[in-house]
């Protein structure tokens, strides 16, 4: 996701809000293009962890915040280079997508297209609900 930052986050002056700074997270001045790091300490703990461990990361043992936050677990996050892997299965549905990906920008993030019911005979009643529709 990008959007514009309008707003100033940034307050040198306050004494109280120094020590609640996460140094781990670059909070940029107004007029800067924000876009999506995708959690990039979240990946940096598990990469560490799984060094000091001698693994390799697990599927699903990084969870970005959006992934966390989704209730229907809509996102996904993930290897995509394992094939194994969630992600990498997403990614090889037909339903998978990438917006501009036809002008060579080489998205990261993807989606999956809506799925459709192509059966008329398993369609919803025209009439509204529970209502049979007429055979002629």
């Amino acid at each position: 996701m990008r959007r514009f930052n309008y707003f100033k986050y940034a307050d040198h002056s306050t004494p109280q809000l120094k020590m609640m700074r996460n140094p781990n997270v670059t909070v940029r001045g107004r007029g800067v293009m924000e876009k999506c790091s995708y959690c990039v300490q979240r990946i940096n703990i598990a990469r560490i962890d799984a060094k000091r461990e001698g693994r390799d990361i697990n599927d699903g043992e990084i969870v970005t915040a959006c992934e966390a936050a989704c209730p229907s677990r809509a996102i996904i996050f993930g290897d995509q280079s394992n094939p194994a892997s969630k992600v990498s299965k997403a990614k090889a549905s037909p339903r998978d997508y990438a917006l501009i990906a036809g002008v060579g920008t080489r998205p990261r993030t993807t989606y999956l297209a809506k799925l459709t019911n192509p059966s008329p005979a398993l369609a919803p009643a025209a009439g509204g609900l529970g209502e049979q529709p007429s055979e002629h």
